[in-house]
């Protein structure tokens, strides 16, 4: 019994970002780059162990690849496109945020953004 209030108190103490650490499902992800460029992209991540990988829609047709990891807090998702004509390959780097969604940066060689992302 008091293994059984000891399981109950962790699990009642763990973060909600735990809870959500698992990246298998379908994300929306909304990308800003200084409130010039704004899009949302919806994927549908598979994760083994630490790696991601699943396919994306965006709102412009576009449906890349991407690949992953993530290690229960920190997650990278990375996925190569094309901006006006132009290739570009994006870098997402976030943490889980304690109302389960996903935040951080995005890493191109054109600039820098944001993003959010929550599970579908």
């Amino acid at each position: 019994m008091k293994r059984l209030l000891t399981a109950a108190a962790v699990l009642a103490l763990t973060p909600a970002a735990a809870l959500a650490a698992d990246m298998t499902g379908v994300w929306k992800i909304d990308g800003n780059f200084n409130d010039m460029i704004k899009y949302t992209i919806t994927c549908t991540i598979a994760q083994t162990g630490a790696t991601l990988a699943g396919d994306c829609k965006d709102d412009q047709g576009a449906d890349p690849k991407i690949t992953g990891s993530n290690d229960g807090t920190n997650t990278v998702i990375s996925y190569d496109t094309t901006y006006q004509g132009s290739p570009v390959h994006l870098d997402y780097k976030g943490s889980f945020q304690p109302d389960g969604t996903l935040k951080g940066e995005i890493d191109t060689a054109q600039g820098n953004g944001t993003f959010v992302g929550a599970k579908q």
